[in-house]
């Protein structure tokens, strides 16, 4: 029997809710292609959302501007996210970000590109941002970074695959014309802006970044702007090194990587946190994610292991909200490379490599 499409128009504001609906939908057996995303463009009262990654620290250009050039050296980073699992090609995202310091302008340059992909390349999403910071010494161990952010997002729909309520046969499997008016056109882009300001060293560092300052339209039809903005993301982060010493000050065992993530975009709100340890070149953690009102969304575990100029993390979330086991879970996967050698000491996770010196 062949599969029926259905297509879900949501912009998942809380995903403890959606999923819900969406196990019970697993749950009855019957035979569903279920293509699940930010679909905004068909509505004039649905608002977008980011893509979101679990590794927030291994493409920190995304996370916040005020990353480029902070290593003092150049950074290229990849990753690959591949969304609920159960449900085929749901959300795929790939990035690659690069970033290199500049004396000259007193601070770095960075590129970010981001593919998203959502239900089976229905609707795909490309964006490009170009970065400049300037970065100075506060103190002797303390510096601080200020961005800007400029970028361009393309958005792509395939129309012919959509699939509507009022196509479906009831009494078969045929699709039947629908009402919906088509788009005019299929792609359309719009120009983006980001900031954001970092306070980093050699024991925390602590930011704060605003993206998409000019809130743009996210629609394909003509005069549904007000109720379909890309809302503005507002994201605060914290995170400290914390050596054990176990046996004496003289010899450290391990590191401690305590890291907070907050993100509010519209009425939608993330609350991330959690814990990492490093062990001579091997990183692993587990992470939670929910609302601001306690509805658990996942519970993420990472594992990695870095080199003095590269590092290989893979994480898993764990679904365990209304969607459950359901989902499949998501996997993470992202490799970051460092062009030069890296000597400043700074406490951001996975770009310090373990040390066993005396006191350190």
């Amino acid at each position: 029997m062949p599969l029926k499409c259905v297509i879900f128009l949501s912009c998942l504001s809380n995903s403890y809710y959606f999923g819900a609906i969406i196990s019970k939908l697993l749950k009855s057996g019957k035979r569903y292609c279920l293509f699940i995303g930010f679909i905004t463009i068909l509505t004039s009262v649905t608002t977008a959302q980011d893509v979101g990654f679990s590794q927030f620290y291994s493409n920190p250009l995304y996370l916040n501007p005020a990353f480029t050039g902070t290593l003092a050296v150049p950074r290229f980073n990849l990753q690959y996210r591949d969304q609920w699992h159960a449900l085929s090609n749901a959300y795929v995202t790939q990035s690659a970000s690069f970033d290199i310091p500049s004396e000259k302008l007193r601070g770095g340059l960075g590129v970010n590109f981001i593919k998203d992909m959502q239900a089976n390349n229905l609707l795909t999403t490309y964006q490009l941002d170009f970065i400049y910071s300037s970065i100075f010494r506060i103190t002797k161990t303390l510096f601080f970074s200020g961005a800007l952010q400029i970028g361009y997002h393309q958005n792509t729909l395939d129309w012919n695959s959509l699939v509507f309520a009022d196509a479906l046969d009831p009494y078969g499997d045929n699709v039947l014309t629908t009402a919906e008016t088509p788009v005019m056109d299929t792609k359309y882009g719009f120009a983006d802006f980001a900031t954001g300001v970092l306070v980093f060293g050699e024991k925390m560092f602590a930011g704060v970044s605003v993206h998409h300052i000019s809130q743009p339209s996210q629609s394909w039809y003509d005069g549904t702007d007000s109720g379909s903005l890309l809302k503005r993301k507002y994201t605060l982060h914290f995170g400290t090194r914390i050596p054990v010493h176990p046996f004496g000050y003289w010899r450290k065992a391990f590191d401690l990587l305590p890291e907070v993530v907050l993100i509010q975009q519209g009425s939608y709100r993330q609350f991330n946190y959690g814990m990492l340890a490093d062990y001579r070149g091997f990183t692993g953690g587990t992470w939670l994610r929910q609302d601001l009102t306690f509805h658990y969304d996942a519970l993420i575990f990472l594992i990695g292991y870095m080199k003095k100029r590269w590092h290989f993390t893979y994480s898993y979330d764990m679904t365990i909200s209304g969607l459950g086991a359901h989902s499949g879970g998501t996997s993470e996967i992202s490799l970051g490379f460092l062009l030069k050698d890296f000597t400043r000491s700074l406490s951001f996770p996975f770009y310090v490599p373990y040390k066993d010196y005396i006191g350190q």
